[in-house]
């Protein structure tokens, strides 16, 4: 819970392969049911899908993230 990943893999309509290129490498990902993930519409877009590129995705937007409940605090919006 609370852990970020992206979506490597599709088993089904039901269940993902994800990984977070730490714990959860692209060569094992772990399955997951959609309905416990909360989606995010950015995209990963890499030629090659490696643990590097899923760590600098997933660090990038968190610090984005960040950002964004900051400023919404900072105007009493959040």
């Amino acid at each position: 819970m609370g852990r970020k990943y992206v979506v490597v893999q599709f088993y089904d309509d039901n269940h993902v392969g994800v990984a977070d290129g730490l714990v959860r490498k692209v060569s094992c990902p772990k399955r997951k049911n959609v309905k416990h993930l909360v989606i995010h519409r950015d995209k990963l877009e890499v030629e090659r899908l490696d643990d590097k590129a899923i760590r600098s995705f997933i660090e990038r937007h968190s610090s984005e993230e960040e950002e964004r409940k900051e400023v919404l605090q900072d105007h009493g919006q959040g």
